[in-house]
């Protein structure tokens, strides 16, 4: 506790009418924002209350108080003032600590970690609930496991930071939340106590073929692509344990008509992925709150309802566009005392979005899309009891924990690995199907033969089916006219290439307008001229223009 002395008092007498006030600042312990502040003479304490330091009133009532129980004859004034200018040096200062804010080392934010999975030079960790018996009473625990580069294995209370081997220090960052008192872990205790006891790695392949099994076992995938579907889905279950790595992490969109499985992949995910959280109703706070505290996969069904304009629905798309990306957050107003701060709740983290219509085109293009269809009905797969073995999940899940952790500092190099990713992705698709490609080579150099060349010919048709749907009909024919434009040297106006529209398809260019055709065009990076002669002309669009526009968006506009 924080002591902060007061100069002495004395009465009309010339006497010490309070000889000695000691303050003493101590965080509270409801996480409130709220302060107990003690207030102590030389006989001992004499008064004592939880307050927002950084609240006039709170500190007005407290010295109120404490002036009240002084018993003085004469003015106690000057020790009000002293008490105010201590609680207002004290919210200055971090509580329990006296040494002044500007004299205290600034921490590196690159060197916080979330509690529950971490992957750094030195050490990885993961954090695991579980349910302790302190003195016969049933108490919850957050325990961290840890792998040191040397290959030691520990396991402690959840720590708030880590000596590394280098000597710099890894915070964890301690906002966790009370772990859960009846969910069991998803890290079996057996499994656990084997590892720490030195039992050996699983082997990488085998664990993925297992990955592999479980989808194949639950799902029917169209015949021409479903060994690529399957190894996407489980390349992408491995890297929900592994994502701390990366800056970016895909989501996966999981698509099809109604009773095609789209639930089940979810279903499967939701007994296989890291932390699972599955919903297909959470609100907008609880979704960003929950994935601060527990962090982990996202498993969102019916996700039709994001393409609502609600103020609700893009709430929630919001998150999920905020949680592609490290340090992807969502910040609101908390009340604080008397007043509000804002917060930031961290949100980055694998995401899978399942639904019938399609999503909204900004977040679909965060998504590995996986289409499904229905199984034919002689299928055994979706009559089978998902939870029929439920040793056979447990025994994959304790396989990847232990896989997460035995790797951490090779996973921090996959994430930098570019020879992977063949040459024709780029940009956002690069994003996309880089961890997956890294995951995928680095399993064919343990013995997953021919793993990487599979995932890459499926990551080419996915971009290029995307590409496909990346421009909508109408806008491919206004390009196609522009192309044909400047292939015979003509400058067309917006009205003229509206016209030439309405007679290649009158009913869907019927209700357009000149103007709807020159915003169209703009998106593609065309447009027109300044006025001359009172027309608005495309006389500054070029041959490489056009060209370049038709290998990005993998439109056919005859240039060559």
């Amino acid at each position: 506790m924080a002591g902060l002395a007061s100069d002495a008092i004395v009465n009309e007498a010339g006497e010490p009418e309070v000889p000695h006030v000691t303050l003493g600042i101590t965080p509270a312990t409801d996480r409130s924002g709220r302060f107990l502040v003690v207030a102590a003479n030389g006989v001992g304490e004499f008064h004592r209350d939880n307050i927002d330091l950084n609240s006039a009133i709170s500190r007005k009532r407290f010295i109120n108080e404490t002036v009240g129980k002084t018993h003085s004859k004469g003015s106690l004034e000057e020790l009000r003032v002293t008490l105010e200018k201590q609680l207002l040096d004290a919210a200055k200062v971090p509580p329990g600590n006296p040494e002044r804010a500007d004299h205290l080392m600034e921490v590196d934010v690159s060197r916080v970690v979330r509690p529950e999975l971490f992957h750094a030079n030195g050490v990885s960790g993961l954090t695991v609930a579980v349910l302790l018996d302190v003195g016969g009473k049933l108490t919850p625990r957050w325990r961290t496991h840890l792998r040191w580069a040397d290959g030691k294995r520990d396991v402690i209370d959840a720590p708030d930071r880590l000596v590394l081997p280098a000597g710099n220090v890894l915070y964890v960052r301690p906002d966790a939340g009370d772990p859960p008192e009846s969910d069991p872990p998803a890290w079996s205790a057996d499994s656990r106590r084997g590892w720490i006891d030195g039992a050996d790695c699983p082997d990488p392949c085998a664990v993925f073929r297992d990955v592999c099994g479980k989808f194949a076992e639950y799902l029917d995938f169209p015949p021409g692509t479903a060994s690529g579907t399957t190894a996407t889905l489980a390349l992408w279950t491995v890297l929900s344990y592994l994502y701390p790595a990366w800056d970016a992490v895909p989501y996966l969109y999981v698509g099809g008509p109604m009773g095609s499985g789209k639930s089940r992949v979810l279903d499967v995910l939701q007994r296989l992925a890291f932390r699972p959280v599955s919903s297909s109703n959470l609100t907008a706070p609880t979704l960003f709150r929950t994935l601060h505290a527990s962090g982990g996969t996202m498993l969102f069904d019916e996700a039709e309802r994001l393409r609502q304009s609600t103020p609700e629905q893009l709430e929630i798309q919001s998150v999920f566009l905020s949680g592609y990306r490290r340090g992807g957050c969502a910040t609101r107003l908390e009340a604080v005392g008397d007043s509000f701060r804002p917060v930031r709740f961290d949100v980055f983290g694998p995401k899978a979005l399942a639904c019938i219509a399609g999503l909204p085109p900004t977040l679909a293009s965060r998504c590995i899309p996986i289409t499904m269809f229905r199984s034919a009905t002689d299928s055994p797969k979706p009559k089978l009891r998902i939870d029929a073995n439920p040793a056979g999940w447990q025994s994959v899940r304790d396989d990847l924990h232990i896989l997460a952790l035995e790797h951490g500092e090779e996973w921090l190099t996959m994430a930098s690995c570019k020879s992977v990713v063949p040459s024709g992705i780029g940009g956002r698709n690069y994003e996309l199907w880089q961890p997956l490609l890294a995951i995928a080579g680095w399993l064919q150099d343990r013995g997953a033969t021919g793993l990487l060349e599979l995932l890459q010919r499926y990551a080419l048709a996915s971009v290029a089916n995307a590409k496909d749907d990346a421009v909508p009909e109408a806008d491919e024919v206004l390009l196609e006219l522009v192309a044909e434009a400047v292939r015979e040297g003509r400058h067309p106006t917006s009205a003229e290439i509206l016209s030439s529209a309405k007679f290649r398809d009158e009913v869907t260019f019927k209700l357009w307008l000149p103007r709807t055709v020159t915003a169209r065009l703009k998106n593609y990076g065309i447009a027109a001229s300044p006025k001359t002669n009172g027309d608005r002309r495309y006389r500054e669009v070029t041959h490489s223009q056009v060209f370049e526009i038709q290998n990005r968006y993998g439109v056919e506009l005859g240039m060559v």
